[in-house]
C-alpha cells in the first residue's frame, strides 16, 4: 500500500487548493481505445449528454464486456465496497471501529459486523448459484467481469477513484460470482424479518403492547418465551444505515394503465423505487444494444443486466413485496456442541475464519452453524440464548436467469415465463407490452410455515416449526388485463384472500396505494406528462383521515388557546404536504406528539430503546397504530381521546412555531464517507462528496415520498431513487431520471448532475440513441487475436 502515498498526497494537496479557491476538479469522461482478445467483435461505448453509457456490440457476451468496462469507469469504488460488505471484509478498510447509526450499540464493531455477514454465507451461496445458471447467463457474468478487469488493469494508482487512495487499497479483480453476491446484498437489505422480529417478540403476548403488531402477525401460538435476540439485528440495522443501504419507507410505487385509458391506446407504465438517498446514486443507468439484448434501464452497479427498464417490445417495474422471508429459532444445545432436532442431537458445525483489521494483526473467530431442513444457518453470536436464523437467500437460486429472460422478453407471456426463476427478494412486478397486454405478478420464494401463526421467534427443536418448502409459482398472486383498466402497487397487501404463507407480510400503510388508485380511477386519455405529475403528488391521506377522526370531533370543545389555533389551521388545510405549508409542519408535530405521549413511554418502559428500535424498522408499526388512532381505540387513550388530542395539539402548535415544512423536511445526498466520523466528514468536505440540504415536499406516506425515521424526525432519508414513465404506444417518448448521476467520481460533471431536474420533478428522454449520434466521444474496444501482444492503449480520465 506504500505506492499510494505519493498519489494520495498529491491528490489531497491539489484538491485542498481547489476547494479553498472554490474551483471544483473536473474530470473528462474516459475516451480512447482498448485492445483486448476477450471479445469476438469490436464494441463501442458511447456516452450521451448525461454520461449514460450506450453499449453497441454484436453479441450479448461482448455487450456484457463493454458493460463491465463502463461500470468500472463510473462506479468501481461503489461496487467494490458493496462486495466487501457481503464478504465480511469491512474492517480491512476502516479498522475495528464502532458501527454507528441512530441506534447505538455498545461494543458493536466492524469485526463483529464482518463476522455476522460472513455467517450469512452470501459469497459461498453466490458461487453455488453460478454453477446453477444457464450457460448464457454464466457467460454474461464472466464477460462482464473480464470487462471490469480489463479497464482496471490499465489504471495507475493516480487514476484510481479517490476512495481507493484514501483507504490505501488497490482494486481487486472482479469475478463472475460477484454480481450474484451483490444480488444477495440487495435481497438482504430489502428483507425486514431480521430487523423487525426482535421488536415484535418484545410486544408479542403483552396485552398492553400487542395491538402495535401488524394484525396478520398477532395471535401466534409457537413463540418461545424470554428475551429477544436483538444484538445481531441492531448491529445489522446500524450497518445498513452507516453504509447507506437502508432507510425508512424503503418501498416503491408502480402502476400500469391499460390502453383504453391512455391517449396512445397502449399501456403506460410508471415506477419509482424508494431507497435510501446517497451519492453515488444507488442506480446505474445503461443502454445495451446487441442482437437479442436491446434494453434500456437501470441496474445496481456490478450487475450486468437491467433490473428496471424496457426493451423494444416491453417495459417493467418493481416494488418490494414486503414478504416475511426469514425466521429466528431458539436452539436447544447439549453442552454447547450439539443441537436438538425432532428428538435427535446433531453436531454444531464450526468454521474458523481470519478477519483482517486495518493497522492491526488479523484475528480469528469461530463461526457456528446449525441446519434447518438441510440448509446451513448461522448460530448467532452474542445472544442471551442460543439463536439461529434462516433466510431464503441462504439457498442458491437461478434469479439471474430470470433477469435475462425479462430483459429479452418480447411479450407479456414471455416475460411471465421468466419469473419462476426468481427467489429473493420477493417482489411485485408489473409489465406491459406493445401489443396492449399488461399485468402484475408476485414473484420470489415465500416459506410455508404450517405449524406457525405469525410468531416472531420459533423453536428450532420442534418439527412443527420447520419450513415445509416454498409457495408454488401457481399459488402466487397475479392479474393480467384487469377489467378496472389499471394495476397499482405501493408495498401494500396484494389481495384480500392470500395463501397463509403470504398473509403475514410487512406491508406498508395503504395510503400511497389508495391515493394512486383514486387518481387513476375515472381517468381517460392519459399521457406521459399526466403520469409524471402523479409521481410528484404530495397529498396526505394519512393526515386527512387522522384529522377527521381525532381533531374535527373535539375542535369546538377545546379550552386551550394553542390547541384551538392548531385545530383551526388543520381544519382549513388541503392536506398537501407542500414544501411551503405551515399546516404540514403542524400535522407532523401533532403526529410526533401522539407518538411521544401514546407510544414511546409504553415501549421504553417495556425495554429501554424499544421505541427507537421498532419505529426505525420502516413503517411496520404504522398500520396498526393508525388503525387504533382512527377508531379512537381506548388502548391508545386510556383517559379518553379528547384530553389527549387537546394536549397533543397544544404541544404541536408550540413545536411547529409557524415554520414551513421545508424548514424541517430537508434532504442531503450523502456519500458513505460522510457517515464515517470526523475524518469521513472532512473527506466529504474536501472532495465535495455530499449535495444539499434541499427542501422537499411529501412525507413517508405520500406518492412523492420523503421518508424519515419516525423515531428521529424530520430529516429525509428515503424516497424515489429513480423515476420511469414508459408509453408502450410511443416507447421512444419514455422518460427516466436517477436521484444523483451516472458517475461515482466526485470530479465528474455527471456525479450529481441529475439532481436539479429530479428536485423539480422533471425527467430526461429514455430512448435508444443511434451509434452515429454518440460517435464523438467514448471508448472503442477493439478485438484482437488471443496471440496478439502489446499494452492496452486506453486513454484514461484527465484532471483539468
Amino acid at each position: 500500500m506504500g505506492h499510494h502515498f505519493l498519489p494520495t498526497a498529491c491528490l489531497i494537496a491539489r484538491t485542498f487548493v481547489r476547494r479553498v479557491l472554490d474551483r471544483r476538479l473536473s474530470r473528462v469522461p474516459p475516451q480512447g481505445t482498448l485492445r483486448t482478445p476477450a471479445i469476438r467483435q469490436d464494441v463501442y461505448i458511447g456516452r450521451d449528454e448525461a454520461g449514460v453509457p450506450h453499449i453497441f456490440a454484436d453479441t450479448a457476451a461482448d455487450a456484457a464486456f463493454g458493460f463491465g468496462v463502463a461500470t468500472a469507469q463510473d462506479r468501481l469504488w461503489q461496487m467494490s465496497m458493496l462486495r466487501r460488505l457481503g464478504q465480511g471484509r469491512m474492517a480491512e478498510l476502516a479498522g475495528d471501529r464502532p458501527v454507528r447509526a441512530s441506534l447505538q450499540l455498545g461494543g458493536a464493531s466492524l469485526v463483529k459486523l464482518d463476522a455476522l455477514y460472513r455467517s450469512l454465507r452470501m459469497e459461498e451461496v453466490a458461487r453455488e448459484e453460478l454453477g446453477l445458471l444457464a450457460d448464457e447467463s454464466a457467460e454474461i457474468l464472466t464477460s462482464f467481469a473480464r470487462g471490469v478487469n480489463a479497464w482496471v488493469e490499465g489504471l495507475r494508482p493516480v487514476d484510481y477513484p479517490p476512495e481507493f487512495l484514501l483507504a490505501g487499497v488497490d482494486p481487486e479483480p472482479w469475478r463472475a460470482e460477484d454480481a450474484l453476491l451483490l444480488g444477495k446484498i440487495i435481497a438482504w437489505t430489502l428483507s425486514l424479518s431480521f430487523l423487525a422480529k426482535p421488536s415484535l417478540a418484545m410486544l408479542f403476548g403483552d396485552p398492553e403492547l400487542e395491538w402495535l403488531i401488524p394484525s396478520a402477525m398477532r395471535g401466534g401460538t409457537c413463540i418461545v418465551p424470554d428475551g429477544p435476540p436483538s444484538e445481531a439485528a441492531r448491529l445489522d440495522f446500524s450497518a445498513r444505515a452507516a453504509f447507506g443501504l437502508f432507510g425508512p419507507g424503503v418501498g416503491s410505487n408502480s402502476w400500469v394503465v391499460g390502453g383504453p385509458k391512455t391517449a396512445s391506446g397502449r399501456p403506460i407504465l410508471c415506477n419509482d423505487p424508494h431507497l435510501l438517498f446517497g451519492l453515488p446514486a444507488f442506480w446505474y443507468p445503461v443502454v445495451l444494444s446487441a442482437p437479442g439484448l436491446e434494453v434500456i434501464g437501470v441496474t445496481m452497479p456490478g450487475i450486468p443486466l437491467v433490473l428496471i427498464g424496457r426493451n423494444r417490445h416491453l417495459a417493467w417495474g418493481i416494488t418490494a413485496a414486503m414478504a416475511d422471508d426469514g425466521d429466528y429459532y431458539r436452539e436447544t444445545l447439549d453442552a454447547g456442541s450439539r443441537y436438538l432436532r425432532n428428538g435427535s442431537w446433531h453436531p454444531i458445525e464450526n468454521r474458523t475464519d481470519s478477519f483482517g483489521i486495518r493497522g492491526k494483526a488479523p484475528v480469528s473467530d469461530t463461526l457456528r452453524f446449525v441446519r434447518h431442513e438441510g440448509v446451513l444457518c448461522p448460530l448467532l453470536a452474542s445472544q442471551a440464548e442460543p439463536t439461529s436464523y434462516r433466510w431464503v437467500g441462504m439457498e442458491p437460486d437461478r434469479g439471474m436467469d430470470g433477469v435475462l429472460g425479462m430483459n429479452r422478453a418480447r411479450s407479456l407471456q414471455e416475460f411471465a415465463a421468466a419469473l419462476p426463476h426468481f427467489a429473493s427478494p420477493t417482489q411485485n412486478l408489473i409489465a406491459a407490452d406493445v401489443h396492449g397486454d399488461f399485468g402484475y405478478f408476485c414473484v420470489g420464494k415465500v416459506p410455508r410455515r404450517p405449524g406457525c401463526n405469525g410468531a416472531p421467534i420459533l423453536d428450532g427443536s420442534n418439527p412443527a416449526h420447520a419450513w415445509d418448502g416454498y409457495l408454488a409459482w401457481s399459488e402466487q398472486p397475479r392479474v393480467i388485463n384487469p377489467a378496472q383498466g389499471y394495476v397499482a402497487t405501493a408495498n401494500n397487501r396484494y389481495a384480500q384472500t392470500l395463501p397463509p404463507a403470504l398473509d403475514r407480510s410487512f406491508w406498508e400503510p395503504p395510503y400511497r396505494a389508495h391515493r394512486i388508485a383514486a387518481l387513476l380511477a375515472g381517468r381517460e386519455q392519459i399521457r406521459i406528462a399526466d403520469m409524471a405529475r402523479m409521481q410528484t403528488d404530495a397529498f396526505s391521506l394519512q393526515a386527512e383521515g387522522l384529522i377527521a377522526a381525532l381533531v374535527q370531533p373535539v375542535r369546538n370543545h377545546l379550552s386551550n388557546a394553542d390547541a384551538r389555533q392548531a385545530a383551526d389551521l388543520l381544519a382549513q388545510w388541503d392536506f398537501q404536504m407542500a414544501a411551503d405549508s405551515r399546516a404540514a409542519t403542524l400535522f407532523q408535530c401533532f403526529y410526533q406528539a401522539i407518538l411521544d405521549h401514546v407510544v414511546r413511554p409504553r415501549l421504553d418502559h417495556k425495554a429501554p430503546g424499544l421505541f427507537a428500535q421498532y419505529f426505525s424498522t420502516l413503517h411496520v408499526p404504522v398500520p396498526a397504530l393508525d388503525q387504533a388512532l382512527l377508531t379512537a381505540n381506548p388502548v391508545c387513550f386510556p383517559d379518553g381521546a379528547p384530553a389527549a388530542v387537546e394536549r397533543c395539539l397544544a404541544e404541536a402548535w408550540n413545536a411547529a412555531s409557524g415554520r414551513r415544512w421545508s424548514e424541517l423536511h430537508r434532504l442531503t445526498f450523502r456519500h458513505v464517507l460522510s457517515r464515517a466520523g470526523l475524518a469521513g466528514r472532512l473527506a466529504a468536505w474536501l472532495f465535495g462528496l455530499d449535495r444539499g440540504p434541499f427542501p422537499r415536499p411529501g412525507d413517508g406516506f405520500t406518492i412523492n415520498l420523503g421518508a424519515f425515521r419516525l423515531a428521529t424526525p424530520f430529516a429525509i432519508e428515503a424516497g424515489p431513487s429513480y423515476r420511469q414513465v414508459v408509453d408502450l404506444g410511443a416507447p421512444e417518448d419514455s422518460r427516466w431520471i436517477v436521484a444523483g448521476g451516472v458517475s461515482g467520481d466526485p470530479a465528474s460533471p455527471h456525479y450529481a448532475d441529475q439532481i436539479p431536474l429530479w428536485l423539480e420533478g422533471a425527467t430526461r428522454p429514455m430512448r435508444f440513441r443511434p451509434r452515429a449520434e454518440l460517435e464523438r466521444s467514448g471508448v472503442r474496444l477493439i478485438a484482437t487475436s488471443p496471440s496478439a501482444r502489446g499494452s492496452d492503449c486506453a486513454t484514461h480520465s484527465r484532471v483539468l
